[in-house]
């Protein structure tokens, strides 16, 4: 069965097997660099959340001989034990976005390719650096602390809180770097599975020179290294100029210019890199970047050079 007739022939049973009062519709969502995803989405009546459970997981189940009945139950449970729970809490902490005081220390920045995600960006403020753009997002936390989803920022919170997006962009890219931090380490050191140090921590001897440099979790960690302030860090650290590398949106690959093998191979080894190990949706950018010591800015680098 086609990926097309399991959506739809799933959608029915689980329809048949609802509740009153319940609606569920199948629905497209885009998700970074273009990537669609699929999903059943359950709301209740009068209910103000609608949990949305994509289908790619539970459809290899099905293409390892997993029985659709099997799977609808599956996704009920999904809904009843784990999302339905959820609703409210969700929705008592997305209010926390009805003021922008309250929420302003939840407000934190990603990076992303702009070209790539243009439609996704049609109504998200953005700041645009070099071929990406910064966007902000607010974390929802459950009482432990831990982060339990993510909403963006769009055009519409901007209006309803009156607030300069200047403001709001130094505020969320401050929330960043404190929580965030810089963290890098040799990439050798990274090959044989040690953490990454906080900078400027001395790093150990590297035969190749490579730097990898994230943020403290390690997700969309790429987005610390282009914020206003990194490179000049960086820079005054290693006392020579670099390239930085996009290994991911989690994390990029500080070349210092003494270990680099010319501009042009990097970026030749990055698209080799992007096509052949990195999903879709972690896929940042097939240029590579270089620190001008005498502008103190990143640039892209030409694909002649």
């Amino acid at each position: 069965m086609y990926y097309h007739e399991f959506r739809e022939e799933l959608l029915q049973m689980m329809k048949d097997q609802a509740d009153a009062g319940l609606k569920l519709e199948l629905v497209e969502r885009q998700k970074l660099n273009g990537k669609l995803r699929y999903a059943i989405m359950i709301q209740g009546e009068g209910s103000v959340c609608a949990p949305v459970i994509y289908l790619e997981e539970v459809y290899e189940e099905f293409c390892h001989g997993r029985p659709m009945e099997e799977i609808a139950g599956k996704l009920w449970l999904i809904y009843q034990e784990e999302m339905k729970d959820d609703i409210q809490y969700l929705y008592d902490h997305i209010s926390c976005m009805l003021t922008y005081a309250d929420a302003a220390d939840g407000l934190f920045v990603r990076i992303m390719n702009y070209e790539k995600n243009h439609d996704l960006l049609r109504d998200v403020p953005c700041h645009r650096i070099l071929d990406f753009a910064l966007t902000i997002y607010y974390q929802v936390k459950q009482a432990d602390g831990q982060i339990r989803g993510t909403v963006m920022l769009r055009e519409e919170h901007m209006q309803d809180w009156s607030v300069s997006t200047e403001e709001v962009f130094e505020k969320a890219i401050g929330n960043t770097l404190k929580s965030e931090g810089l963290y890098w380490n040799s990439i050798d050191a990274v090959l044989r599975r040690e953490k990454l140090l906080l900078f400027p921590e001395k790093l150990p001897d590297s035969q190749t020179g490579m730097i990898v440099l994230s943020g403290k979790t390690g997700v969309w960690g790429a987005t610390v290294a282009f914020l206003p302030g990194t490179a000049a860090r960086i820079y005054e650290v290693l006392g020579e100029a670099f390239y930085f590398l996009p290994s991911s949106i989690h994390e990029v690959i500080v070349v210092p210019l003494s270990h680099a093998i010319g501009g042009k191979y990097l970026a030749q080894t990055v698209k080799e890199i992007n096509r052949l190990e990195i999903p879709t949706e972690e896929l940042l950018s097939d240029h590579i970047y270089f620190y001008n010591v005498q502008t103190g800015q990143m640039e892209i680098v030409e694909e002649a050079k």
